[in-house]
Parts: C-alpha cells; structure tokens; sequence
C-alpha cells in the first residue's frame, strides 16, 4: 500500500475544501504536483502545498490500495473523504464540515472531532469518528429527500441535532449522547445510541430501528407498545453488531429488548428497541 502523508504546516484562517484530496488520485501523482493542487477555499486560493509538508511512504506489499494520511487538527478542512470511494483516508487529529460527503466505499478514520453533515448522503464504506460529531450528521442536505443510504458510520463520542434525519439504509453507532430529533423522519436502517437522549428523538419516523441502550426519561407519546415475536431479528442484530464498538459488542441475543413501533403520526412501522 502507497501511503501519501500530509504533516500539517500552518492552519490558513479561511475554510478549505478538501474533496480532492482522494487517496487512489494521490497516489498517481508526484509530490510536487501533490503540493500544487489548488483546493477551493472561497476567494481565496490555496495550494496544497501551503499547507502541508507532503511525503509518500511505500507499503510492504501485504496491503492493497492507495492511502492518505493527514497529521494534525484541521478543523477548517471541509468536505474530506468527499465522494470517496475506495482507498483509505486517515487523520490523527480534527476536521471539518461535511466530512465523508456522498461517500461511497473505501474507509475514513477520523481521531478526533468531526464538524456538521458528516457522513451526508453516505451510500458505502466505513467511516469511524474517534470523537464528536456535529449536527445532521448521517441526514440530508438542506432541502433534499435523502439522508445516508448505506455503509457504516461509527461516532465514539457525542453528536448533535438531527441524528440520521431522513436516513434510508446503512448502521449509525453512537457510543455517547445524541442531541436533539435523533432519528428524525428516518426510513430504513438501523442508529444505535448508547448514551443519553435530547426530547423528540424518532419525529415523524416512519420504519427503520433505533436501538437505545439507556431508556429515556419518556417516550414519545406518538410510540406505542410493540409486542415480541422478534427473536430472531434480534439475534441476527447482536451478531452484526459484535465486531462494532463497545458497549454495542457486548449485547446478548438471549436478553430481548422492550419494543415500541412508531411514529403513529405518520406511517407508525418504526421500530424503537428498549435495552436498558
């Protein structure tokens, strides 16, 4: 595996977008045309190279693919991992809004915090925030019908409003507290939260799972009580989820959950699972 490195130089004070910096489009280039790539930063213009000291370093040939490695906070750095769709990405520090954009396959490590709309539209892949995430994450652009379709989203810490707002496929994986309207309008797919909950969490969702580890302080008055009978889809969860993040890894099929189908304001075939 051919890995670019990216070792942060100096912060620019203006935002950057990032969308080219794509592992397998990297790897083809030499460095100084790595360092004269020009990424869009509003009126202002902005080469690569300006910000970061850029090497390369050659696998063993026991991995496939193309990597990037960024080194350093870039909480400016917009839009990276954006379209993504195979290769690696990985950054040992913070970054930006819009973080795995429309990605489609390929994987994206993130250490530290990510901004608003990560992982907008995913439809493939693997992305992991190490940290926090902020609001509509995994949800839609403003005015679109359509939030992440597929792949694998994993935030270890806290997100904010909007969790999966308008979400047709894929896994989201909170291991802390989700703001406000998690599960918003969600259509298909399964979040997963194991820390607290901000009020209205599953507004207007109309199928989907949303899988809650602490019971909230109430539920919706819009959720009613589901029944069992569903045994076998919750085994066949706790052992996709095994290979997840704690404490989703650690769940028994044999303890069922309490569950509740909602939004009966609308279409009502939501699935709410009750595990603490």
């Amino acid at each position: 595996m051919s890995t670019t490195m990216l070792r942060l130089r100096s912060a620019p004070g203006f935002r950057v977008d990032a969308a080219g910096l794509l592992p397998v489009a990297l790897a083809v280039l030499s460095l100084t045309e790595i360092g004269r790539i020009v990424l869009p930063a509003g009126n202002e213009r902005c080469e690569a190279g300006d910000l970061f000291d850029i090497s390369r370093m050659e696998g063993d040939g026991t991995e496939d693919g193309a990597a990037l490695a960024i080194e350093g906070d870039v909480p400016w750095l917009d839009r990276l991992g954006a379209h993504l769709a195979e290769g690696r990405i990985h950054v040992h520090g913070s970054t930006g809004n819009h973080t795995g954009f429309r990605m489609a396959g390929g994987e994206l490590f993130i250490d530290g915090d990510t901004g608003d709309f990560t992982g907008c539209q995913m439809s493939g892949g693997r992305l992991t925030v190490g940290g926090n995430s902020g609001d509509f994450t995994a949800g839609p652009l403003p005015g679109d019908m359509e939030g992440m379709t597929g792949g694998t989203l994993t935030i270890r810490g806290n997100t904010g409003a909007r969790l999966g707002d308008r979400m047709r496929r894929g896994l989201v994986l909170v291991g802390g507290d989700a703001g406000e309207c998690a599960a918003s309008r969600l259509v298909a797919g399964t979040i997963g939260i194991a820390g607290k909950l901000a009020p209205h969490f599953g507004y207007g969702m109309r199928r989907g799972t949303l899988l809650l580890l602490q019971a909230p302080a109430s539920l919706p008055p819009t959720f009613t009580g589901g029944g069992k009978g569903f045994d076998v889809f919750w085994s066949l969860l706790v052992r996709s989820l095994a290979a997840e993040i704690a404490p989703f890894s650690t769940l028994q099929a044999s303890s069922l959950p309490r569950r509740y189908t909602g939004d009966l304001a609308v279409d009502g075939r939501g699935e709410l699972l009750l595990v603490g």
